[in-house]
């Protein structure tokens, strides 16, 4: 993954990734943040990337887990242009094995595109992760208006 990175600032590049993963296609994806944005890198590890999109969290859609169904997941929505890129991640919780899955779907006005499923042996994912870098980003959720808010009271 970490040729990836190239063209990258140097002090996102020497942060962890808050995701990635490879799929059957031999692609990848990266995503990278700091305090003031998100980094979505996607292409062949050993190529320069397809896509770099960088975001400030005020551009970047997180759905958190609700706190109820057989899987605890959230979602990460990036926009380029009228094209939306939403990262997923999952945990099985009804499995003694509490097995990961995660991906990516690429959707152009509601209409999908492209979906990719990571390897499950290539994932590198923590339940709660893209919820995390928002509120370490200084945004709180707001569960009764189901909203991200910049000042938590």
């Amino acid at each position: 993954m970490s040729a990836m990175l190239t063209g990258i600032a140097p002090a996102q590049a020497e942060d962890e990734p808050l995701f990635s993963c490879a799929f059957s296609n031999g692609k990848a994806v990266t995503l990278m943040a700091d305090e003031q944005r998100v980094t979505y890198i996607f292409g062949h590890p050993d190529q320069p990337p397809e896509l770099v999109l960088q975001r400030p969290y005020a551009e970047v859609e997180v759905t958190p887990w609700p706190g109820v169904g057989g899987a605890i997941w959230e979602e990460l929505r990036l926009m380029n242009g009228d094209v939306s890129y939403m990262l997923w991640g999952a945990l099985d919780r009804m499995t003694d094995e509490h097995e990961r899955s995660a991906g990516i779907v690429v959707e152009r006005d509601g209409e999908e595109l492209a979906r990719f499923e990571c390897l499950p042996e290539t994932l590198d994912y923590a339940v709660f992760t893209f919820a995390d870098a928002y509120e370490a980003a200084g945004y709180c959720w707001d569960f009764d208006a189901q909203i991200w808010q910049e000042s938590c009271e």
